[in-house]
């Protein structure tokens, strides 16, 4: 009797990262962050988002580096999927950790189940491993936080590092978010990386997986022996492949043909005696079927499963919001240089008043910096001109700092110096701290502050980490920022409100933009969720509204209806409490006396308002 072989495909989570960067980082060489799935029967069976299967080699890892002979069973097919099956119960996608019950483990499992045999050592060893070096000990904590505390306990003959504990950098956080991404991953994939939304299932367990991982399912169950079937194929995945974005890489619809006489088991189970027949499944449940090859009834059926699993949002039911659609998507940043003699001038006065004399190093960085504000292609020593600012800071009085900070937010615009800040953004807290830390802060120096937190929103992946969201690593950062904000909006001086509604809208630009990308990917969050805080934006908006109670300004109130339409647009209907408290604090009638009072005259303006209103009205009746 011959057995059936059994591999076991090896992948390198970190795409080669950790081959490169591990002995730098951890002291040691670790040659790949392992993930193992095992092969047998034409199924790869691994474990992320609970135990998963898909035809070998085509999940989103791509081929695999390394394929390990683990021998043979004399198990039949059946008892094997029994076997799995039996086990979902325990390797549920809840239960997935990191380092303690991960891909690995299964794979060891069901090998030992298959062949007797364990995994290599350095595969299922490597968590301990890496755990037991002083980079393993400072990532630790956020890998708890992912996944929960480790059951590993930490090496008594070593001490973590200088730091060891604190939040890791956002390099760290990216790759070990990657990693844990593609650990998790559920969905198969051909090999190059983008989603197919047609599959085959070859048998029940197969198809039940395809059920279970999607929110929408069209099943097409046909047979080689159906002249219909082959009719009705072409248009059913044309249909398919339609319905799904091009440019999205998740997947709306997923489509799976199934040959009733290949699957017999998926046949018999849903009791399919006539072919071709459609099912349809929201969320895992059978949603409707039909027999017959009807594409009329198909494609209404498909677009009635999809109405049903990705409702629009109410805002997108309100047809007059033509002032809301048209704001733009991007920040408003105040990156063009001024005058730069004058500026260099005035700060080279500002220090020979001050007695300040500058080292050969610091006139060296302060006249590079003047090229790189001129042609930001000139590179910059950006380690010191870093210490050039901190030593400044200290030395310059506030009212004499505008023209440094005036610099500072044009150099600041260029991608090596957010590059440099995405490591350390401790310097850019000063600066927005040093704008409503003291009493009567000057207004030059202050407009110049808010130019400088407005121009943080010039890179994305800054601002999102350390400025718009609730991660740990943003905790004095954001709270910094917010209160400069809600200080400015306050201010006596139109000039200093109209930067500061600059900077609200630019932090509403922020929440808006993940919606969309949201929206996009059809309830599919992609991007930071931790931008879309509640309590973060009530604070925002009840400074604004605030400040929109007295505003005389007309410019100034339309770029804070901008930030109000930004923030309320999309809103989570059921989490989100703004429409409540702009209803409570009595919007309407604040814009109507405004109108009544003169104070908004333009059209432009009026519209806005009327859309916000809109908006409000809608919101607050899905409460």
């Amino acid at each position: 009797m011959s057995g059936e072989s059994v591999k076991l495909y090896v992948y390198d989570l970190s795409n080669g990262l950790a081959r490169q960067m591990s002995m730098s980082l951890t002291g040691r060489q670790i040659d790949g962050i392992w993930h193992t799935a095992v092969v047998l029967y034409g199924h790869e069976f691994y474990y992320g988002q609970g135990i998963l299967s898909s035809p070998p080699g085509t999940t989103h890892l791509g081929p695999p580096l390394e394929v390990i002979d683990m021998g043979e069973t004399y198990l039949p097919e059946e008892v094997v999927v029994e076997y799995i099956d039996s086990q979902r119960s325990v390797f549920t996608a809840e239960k997935y950790h990191l380092l303690d019950f991960n891909c690995n483990t299964f794979s060891n499992s069901l090998c030992q189940f298959l062949t007797g045999r364990n995994i290599p050592q350095h595969i299922s060893d490597l968590p301990a491993d890496f755990l037991n070096t002083p980079f393993g000990q400072s990532i630790r904590p956020m890998i708890e936080g992912m996944f929960g505390q480790s059951r590993l306990a930490p090496p008594q003959e070593q001490q973590p590092p200088t730091g060891a504990g604190a939040t890791p950098t956002l390099a760290q956080q990216n790759i070990l978010r990657d990693i844990s991404s593609a650990a998790l991953s559920a969905a198969p994939q051909p090999a190059d990386n983008q989603p197919s939304p047609l599959q085959t299932a070859p048998n029940l367990s197969q198809l039940r997986q395809w059920i279970q991982s999607y929110k929408a399912v069209v099943v097409f169950f046909t047979s080689a022996t159906c002249p219909p079937c082959r009719t009705i194929k072409p248009d059913f995945e044309r249909l398919v492949q339609d319905k799904n974005n091009s440019s999205s890489t998740k997947i709306k619809l997923m489509g799976v043909t199934v040959d009733t006489g290949i699957a017999f088991d998926a046949a018999q189970n849903f009791g399919i005696r006539a072919t071709p027949t459609f099912m349809l499944f929201h969320n895992g449940d059978k949603f409707s079927e039909f027999r017959g090859a009807s594409y009329a009834e198909l494609e209404s059926s498909v677009n009635l499963l999809l109405f049903t699993a990705y409702p629009p949002h109410p805002h997108r039911k309100i047809h007059q919001l033509r002032c809301v659609l048209d704001l733009p998507n991007k920040p408003v940043l105040y990156n063009t240089p001024g005058k730069v003699e004058m500026i260099y001038n005035k700060l080279k006065s500002f220090l020979d008043q001050d007695g300040i004399k500058l080292s050969e190093q610091d006139q060296n960085i302060l006249e590079q910096s003047k090229k790189v504000v001129l042609n930001s292609s000139i590179p910059i020593d950006m380690g010191q001109w870093s210490s050039f600012i901190d030593t400044m800071l200290v030395k310059l009085p506030l009212d004499h700092q505008f023209p440094l900070l005036d610099i500072f937010r044009t150099l600041f615009a260029t991608k090596i110096a957010s590059e440099h800040y995405l490591n350390n953004c401790s310097q850019l807290v000063r600066i927005i701290e040093n704008g409503y830390k003291q009493e009567n802060v000057p207004k030059a120096t202050l407009l110049m502050t808010l130019r400088v937190a407005c121009n943080l929103f010039a890179h994305n992946i800054l601002v999102t980490t350390y400025f718009t969201s609730t991660l740990p690593a943003a905790t004095e950062s954001r709270a910094s920022l917010t209160q400069l904000l809600v200080s400015s909006l306050l201010s006596n001086d139109s000039q200093v409100r109209q930067t500061a509604a600059s900077l609200a809208f630019n932090c509403s630009t922020v929440v808006a933009d993940e919606r969309l990308k949201k929206e996009k990917e059809d309830g599919y969050l992609e991007g930071m969720a931790e931008q879309e805080d509640d309590d973060w934006q009530i604070e925002i908006i009840s400074a604004i509204m605030d400040d929109l109670s007295k505003e005389t300004d007309e410019e100034v109130i339309h770029r804070l209806l901008a930030a109000i339409a930004k923030f309320l647009f999309l809103a989570p209907t059921q989490s989100s409490s703004i429409a409540d408290l702009l209803s409570a604090l009595e919007i309407k009638d604040m814009l109507d006396a405004k109108k009544t009072d003169k104070i908004i005259t333009t059209s432009k303006v009026s519209s806005l308002a009327r859309e916000v209103l809109l908006l409000v009205e809608s919101s607050v009746s899905l409460a």
